[in-house]
């Protein structure tokens, strides 16, 4: 299977509001059949395991992701 390279800033789990400290910028395979800039990656990077959510532009033209606790699925928002 190809995949393709995306160049990530993954922002300390300390970080608040977006704000950059000490973040650390890598490559991330993804598969060719994604396109664009995924908005959550699962588990990009033996490093940075968990969710990430996009948050923004990184240094560099890097796309800068936090990690969340947890992504709402459908199921958490509908209502009983």
């Amino acid at each position: 299977m190809a995949a393709q390279s995306l160049t990530v800033e993954f922002l300390p789990t300390d970080a608040v509001d977006g704000v950059r400290t000490e973040a650390q910028v890598h490559d991330v395979s993804l598969p060719d059949a994604v396109d664009g800039v995924p908005e959550v990656l699962e588990n990009p990077h033996v490093d940075f395991p968990g969710t990430w959510r996009l948050v923004g532009e990184g240094v560099g033209g890097a796309h800068r992701y936090q990690r969340v606790e947890r992504v709402a699925d459908s199921n958490d928002t509908l209502a009983g």
